[in-house]
């Protein structure tokens, strides 16, 4: 038994030997043996056990689509691949414009060098996709009579007018592509501060379906800092690589206009925190430029009736008050912040407390000021399925307060756990929550595009129209319920007069928030400012 470490070294004569070429260029490792034999094509050659199986080599012919050279290679693959059995071919055809640069990244990933139209090469499937470069077109002419005895006689004339003719075919490819794109006009969903880790869940929780309908494909417009693309790349990488059918196609840049132009729904997700040594005013003012930018760009850009959720962290009602001020082509009701992240940890700290799941605590009112003071009312929020001496139907519940039974825990220390909770969690996790803020948001545009069933009361930060004494304009969370692709604030809740002393407290917190922020907006870019470096991934933007 020998081994074959060339073709000379195998003795090979016949003029149908290329995969056997490809064997040894690959490193696939052969041996003689009297007492196997492998047939392929018309070669016939002892070979035993490494090979059980047959390796599947093909071939890849890439090139610009009005190249000549191109045209006549792909000629000559027809040819092969008709009169050889065992020969495929895989053709891939670029737009002049965008051949220089995939070619160079192709050339680049295979430590191969290459310069002109076409590229051809050879890959053996079942290893993982290895290849070997063949070259060029008279490469590949070679190649071709050496191995086969098979060569194109095609004329230069011929050459140009097959090379139009691909031109031109690939063009109604490409035409034909973008009119059935156009037959499903996806939602256009652009995120702000796109590189923040909460946006990253979203990206993913929101195109798995079922969020703003079954079968609703998604655009995703992503806003980045300049310094963050390269991070932002790596995201939607990861997002592709999951083939959500219903993600049509994602756009990265740092400038807010395009990122806004023609949006369905804006997702304001910026981190604005105060920092440690930021006073009060300078903190607001910071905000307040942010938000009263994003409101002037939707107005200009969006959709023209484009949705707005303010999530992130930050002073989040000044920043929808703002942002419906400058927006004011939209609807009143078009802006809202999500109040779905305190909402959802008042009910789950009760939870732990009576031992029951969250989803079963119902109820729950957050009112307020999400960048500020919020006071949670537990007075109407029950609970389904507990356990105790009375039961009943899934539908039946039993109030918090009689649950708990412990009016001192709820007064101080279930407090203090609501005000705490976020420090603990990001002190247990080593960085701030995500997973957590970004299904916040995501179930809350669920419940407003989808409605809820039931007669269920939610939180929502929304522009007031009085209710509840809170002045006209003024942005406040609020109890609601959601239907029919919008929301309605329930006005039949009871206020106590200590509730309403701690409502006017916040009303005045959110007017000097106003205040302070009027007298210092200027027109100047936010986050994502207009440097200019785009990327798309999985499809070419409409």
């Amino acid at each position: 038994m020998s081994k074959i470490n060339s073709l000379e070294s195998a003795s090979i004569k016949s003029s149908d030997c290329m995969f056997w070429h490809d064997c040894i260029m690959l490193g696939i490792e052969l041996y003689f043996s009297d007492s196997y034999c492998m047939r392929h094509s018309s070669c016939i050659i002892p070979v035993v056990g490494m090979i059980d199986y047959m390796l599947y080599i093909s071939t890849y012919l890439a090139g610009s689509a009005n190249c000549p050279y191109f045209a006549r290679a792909e000629l000559l693959a027809d040819n092969l691949q008709i009169k050889l059995p065992d020969f495929e071919v895989h053709k891939i055809v670029k737009e002049q414009d965008e051949w220089v640069g995939w070619l160079s990244q192709t050339c680049r990933e295979n430590s191969w060098t290459h310069s002109s139209s076409p590229l051809i090469w050879r890959e053996l499937l079942n290893r993982g996709g290895r290849g070997v470069l063949i070259g060029g077109s008279n490469e590949f002419q070679e190649y071709a009579a050496g191995y086969y005895d098979i060569t194109s006689s095609m004329l230069s004339s011929d050459m140009t007018t097959v090379a139009s003719e691909n031109m031109a075919t690939h063009q109604s490819v490409l035409e034909e592509a973008e009119y059935v794109k156009s037959l499903s006009k996806p939602l256009r969903v652009c995120f702000t501060d796109s590189s923040n880790p909460v946006v990253y869940h979203m990206l993913q929780e929101l195109a798995s379906g079922g969020v703003v309908g079954e079968d609703v494909e998604l655009s995703y417009h992503l806003l980045v800092k300049e310094e963050e693309l390269d991070k932002t790349r790596g995201i939607c990488l990861e997002v592709v690589d999951m083939a959500h059918p219903l993600l049509r196609d994602i756009q990265v840049t740092t400038e807010t206009v395009k990122a806004m132009e023609g949006v369905d729904l804006v997702i304001v997700s910026d981190d604005l925190s105060q920092s440690e040594n930021e006073s009060w005013e300078t903190w607001i003012k910071r905000c307040a430029l942010v938000y009263s930018n994003y409101g002037s760009v939707i107005k200009q850009f969006a959709s023209p009736d484009c949705k707005v959720v303010v999530s992130g962290r930050g002073a989040l009602n000044l920043g929808a008050y703002l942002i419906e001020r400058e927006a004011d082509n939209l609807g009143k009701r078009n802006v809202v912040i999500s109040s779905r992240l305190p909402e959802n940890r008042a009910k789950s700290t009760i939870a732990r407390r009576i031992h029951v799941n969250s989803s079963g605590v119902v109820n729950v009112i957050v009112w307020g000021n999400r960048g500020g003071k919020t006071h949670v009312d537990l007075r109407n929020s029950s609970v389904h399925g507990c356990e105790g001496a009375i039961w009943g139907p899934p539908s039946y519940s039993r109030p918090v307060k009689d649950m708990v039974h412990d009016d001192k825990w709820l007064q101080i220390e279930y407090l203090h756990s609501l005000a705490t909770y976020g420090e603990y969690i990001e002190g247990t996790l080593g960085h701030a929550s995500s997973v957590s803020e970004a299904h916040s948001v995501v179930s809350t545009i669920k419940d407003w595009w989808n409605g809820t069933s039931g007669d269920g009361i939610y939180s929502l930060g929304v522009s007031s129209s009085g209710y509840y004494g809170v002045p006209e304009g003024l942005f406040f969370s609020f109890p609601v319920s959601f239907s029919g692709g919008g929301w309605t604030v329930n006005e039949g809740i009871d206020i106590s007069e200590e509730l309403q002393e701690q409502l006017s407290e916040i009303v005045q917190e959110l007017q000097r928030e106003v205040e302070v922020a009027s007298s210092s907006i200027q027109p100047v870019p936010a986050a994502g400012s207009d440097t200019g470096g785009d990327m798309v991934f999985g499809g070419e933007q409409d």
